[in-house]
């Protein structure tokens, strides 16, 4: 999963309280978001989501593979590894992404071939067999970490100085452009560019300028800044204060056996009360590992529990574990994909 450990940062946010007003023809946000991983299969990370994937992605699906419902309403679509091996972001380690790598990032999901393609498309078949959703699915496309070891980057026909702040936001906001223009020119008919994801899941003190920085030139075309730090992150208790508009927090428990499942309602009660939304968390290593074959299931207590209804929630399903969990004629995976399709939809009127 994309959420390894990381060390807490010591040190108070010192940032002054800021409010970022974002004037936006879109339509309410959407409550249900799922992760989505195309690219490089380094680090089991990446899978090619072909139409009939994004299907299972979208919508919720009978034993026949026929849509019954809409399971999700937005796509945030995010890497840790480029092709080339190089990194998106620090915490994995590895040599950090060039211009070339975020440029070949952004065709690989926007270009004409590009997995947005796909997207489409499913939409267009879960909209037939489900219904109309009322609007286009808002996507969201990630923000490479501007890694200031790297000194600069060479993206858009430009260098960009990485030994600043100003470098940094210049370097993002060079990318959204480039991410914002394909988008445009690509002409999807179901879907929408919602806004843009910023990878990192802490915000240190040191990152303070960049992300408040990289927010104002988000906004500055009316898009949206979403962010999921993981559980007690620094940043996490500001996140509108740096600037997004729309967060999710980390439980972290199915990953680490040593947490107890009274993390997730500790998270939950967490994010209620700092006005995020929350993440479910899984992988296929629930179908391989009977260590893990249980651990999705407080995630679906607390999601069948009033306390998050109404609530926006996004899902990881690391390697493609819904997909699987959608396919599987094992009566455990199906009562499980059941139940996690009943506990998604039972509050959103659909």
């Amino acid at each position: 999963m994309r959420h390894l450990a990381v060390p807490a940062i010591v040190g108070a946010l010192t940032l002054s309280a800021h409010a970022f007003a974002v004037t936006s023809d879109s339509a309410v946000p959407p409550t249900h978001w799922i992760l989505a991983y195309p690219g490089t299969a380094k680090g089991g990370m990446g899978t090619p989501y072909s139409v009939d994937d994004f299907v299972r992605l979208l919508g919720g699906v009978d034993t026949t593979g026929r849509v019954t419902s809409w399971l999700s309403t937005g796509v945030i679509f995010l890497q840790l590894y480029a092709a080339s091996g190089h990194t998106f972001t620090t915490w994995i380690g590895g040599t950090p992404a060039t211009g070339a790598d975020w440029r070949e990032y952004l065709d690989s999901i926007v270009g004409p071939r590009g997995a947005m393609a796909r997207l489409d498309s499913a939409a267009g078949v879960v909209e037939s067999e489900a219904g109309a959703l009322g609007a286009p699915i808002p996507v969201a496309i990630m923000i490479p970490y501007p890694e200031p070891k790297a000194d600069s980057l060479v993206f858009a026909g430009a260098t960009f100085s990485y030994r600043s702040a100003t470098g940094r936001v210049a370097a993002a906001g060079a990318y959204v452009d480039a991410g914002a223009q394909q988008f445009a020119q690509a002409r999807f008919r179901h879907l929408r560019l919602d806004g843009f994801y910023w990878l990192s899941e802490s915000v240190s003190p040191a990152d303070q300028e960049v992300v408040v920085g990289v927010a104002e030139r988000v906004h500055r075309d009316r898009l949206r800044f979403l962010w999921i730090p993981f559980y007690t992150a620094p940043g996490e208790a500001r996140w509108r204060e740096l600037g997004f508009d729309e967060a999710w927090l980390q439980p972290n428990y199915f990953f680490n056996l040593t947490v107890s499942p009274g993390r997730v309602d500790s998270a939950a009660s967490r994010a209620r009360s700092e006005g995020l939304g929350i993440e479910v968390e899984f992988n296929s290593r629930m179908f391989t590992d009977t260590r893990y074959c249980g651990r999705l299931d407080p995630y679906l207590r607390m999601l069948e529990d009033t306390i998050f209804a109404g609530r926006s929630i996004a899902l990881y399903d690391g390697q493609g574990a819904l997909i699987h969990l959608s396919r599987s004629a094992d009566p455990r995976d199906r009562m499980t994909y059941a139940r996690l399709v009943h506990a998604l939809t039972r509050h959103d009127g659909r």
